[in-house]
């Protein structure tokens, strides 16, 4: 019978009780004691009305509740729903609306946006505060839900070049797949401490990262945020890091950074996603690292789909070789670039609600299309070569152009716009407006300005250009590729 993921973490908690696990804001907690509070999360959830497949939404910066009210929700028969504590009220009435969640967990910040989001949301029967949490008395006993591989864990909002974004599901099934497989891959053990200051309400952060870490019962040392100095001292006390390119480019211009080679030899993972190291700042950091960068390739999808091997060859611009138990195929002509599928028992299973979509993400013997483009050499290492889709990837945070030219077009003195990805030294690639006005006194401040007041920071366009009309094909599609040519 395939693995469930919620009898995994459970398994952890309950065998470990003594053992440290996590550090958060230099606190120190035991398996044990996250236990206590992850199984009074999912009793008190349970009191309030909590029904097996309840979509419970977490909207909040604090990692610890964040992580608890994750995992109670899960080990309850809930559904996981993170969301970016920075989401606007539209954002979060629209994932709360889709997804039908009955339950939200906000933040002292975030509460306000919440409450406003019940009003309209027929379905949100629950706003529950820091100070709900902060009430719970650690329970001594997880609940027993009779998880099965087929039950719904968590869901993700993700998103592609038109329409709004689509709930990515993913079983207990799925999950336990995808997390064995990428602790195969990477090798770790009980006896890792893994660094993350990665968001958790990304997957990377909370699924590569922590359900990796929960999963093997080793150490996990959380940050609020990435920081170039408090990061750097931290890693004195991990075995591995878990991380993306602006991380490794921000300590390059440090000179303590390099002060410290040659002190990294206790550290026996790097990891990099979102996008590979820059190839010609890669000797340097690798030489004072004192090993390579595994880069990786993976999507809130589908999780990691391939790796560079530990143990080599590392092969500078690749992803690496695909996982234990994913299948990935390049469709082309051999050698050529072509489109990027995979198949295997870590994939979502649907879009929710969305059965045209999730018809139209899989062929009929169950491949995905990642919608990437890349190529494969002999020895079956894949190498990405771009997009299909017009996704932008803004120092590991995908940022999809639909919701950000919908933000745009409201601009008074906007008639159409264009967001397009334009690179970027330390962050990969920043997003650039190209608008069309029917106001000739419209500035790009205006329009930047616009954006900030409703969108996350790194969805606002750093760049704004106007143009006379966007260009188009015969069939009225804008062709972005030529607005990146000409501006790019």
């Amino acid at each position: 019978m395939p693995e469930v993921f919620g009898n995994q973490v459970r398994t952890t908690l309950e065998e470990r009780p003594a053992q440290p696990a996590l550090c958060y804001r230099d606190q120190w907690l035991t398996f044990g004691e996250i236990q206590g509070r992850v199984a009074a999360v999912a009793a008190a959830l349970r009191e309030l009305g909590l029904e097996r497949g309840d979509r419970v939404a977490l909207f909040s910066p604090d990692k610890l509740p964040y992580l608890q009210v994750h995992l109670g929700a899960m080990l309850a028969g809930g559904v996981s729903l993170p969301i970016n504590f920075k989401s606007p009220l539209d954002e979060i009435t629209y994932f709360i609306s889709d997804s039908g969640a009955r339950f939200i967990f906000a933040g002292p910040e975030q509460l306000e946006i919440a409450e406003q989001a019940k009003a309209s949301c027929p379905t949100l029967d629950h706003v529950l505060t820091q100070d709900w949490y902060d009430s719970l008395e650690p329970d001594e006993r997880l609940p027993e839900a009779d998880l099965g591989p087929d039950d719904m864990a968590m869901m993700l909002y993700t998103s592609g070049t038109t329409g709004r974004p689509k709930g990515a599901v993913h079983t207990h099934g799925s999950m336990a797949s995808a997390v064995a497989a990428i602790a195969e891959c990477w090798a770790f053990t009980a006896d890792d401490t893994l660094l993350n200051v990665l968001p958790l309400f990304h997957i990377h952060g909370l699924s590569f990262a922590s359900h990796v870490w929960l999963t093997t019962g080793g150490r996990m040392i959380v940050q609020d945020a990435f920081h170039p100095r408090r990061t750097l001292e931290a890693l004195s006390e991990a075995t591995a890091l878990m991380g993306v390119p602006p991380y490794y480019y921000s300590w390059l211009e440090r000179a303590s950074f390099r002060e410290r080679a040659g002190q990294f030899g206790h550290i026996r993972l790097f990891t990099c996603g979102s996008a590979p190291i820059r190839p010609e700042v890669l000797p340097e950091l690798q030489e004072i690292l004192g090993g390579p960068i595994i880069n990786r390739y993976g999507m809130t999808e589908t999780h990691v789909i391939t790796s560079l091997p530990l143990s080599g060859p590392h092969k500078i611009g690749s992803v690496g070789l695909s996982l234990s138990g994913i299948e990935v195929q390049v469709r082309g002509e051999k050698g050529e670039v072509g489109q990027v599928w995979v198949r295997g028992p870590n994939l979502f299973t649907e879009y929710w609600n969305r059965p045209e979509a999730t018809a139209e993400a899989f062929d009929a013997d169950g491949w995905f299309d990642t919608g990437d483009l890349g190529e494969q050499d002999e020895d079956g290492f894949l190498t990405l070569r771009g997009r299909s889709k017009d996704l932008i990837i803004v120092g590991g945070y995908n940022v999809y152009p639909p919701v950000v030219e919908r933000v745009i077009n409201d601009c008074p003195g906007v008639k159409e716009s264009a967001l397009i990805g334009i690179p970027d030294a330390r962050r990969g690639e920043r997003p650039m407006a190209v608008v069309v006005r029917d106001d000739p006194d419209l500035t790009a401040e205006t329009v930047i300005a616009f954006c900030r007041e409703r969108l996350i920071d790194y969805q606002c366009p750093a760049r704004v250009e106007f143009v006379p009309e966007l260009p188009r094909n015969t069939m009225g599609k804008v062709l972005k590729r030529e607005l990146r040519e000409g501006f790019a």
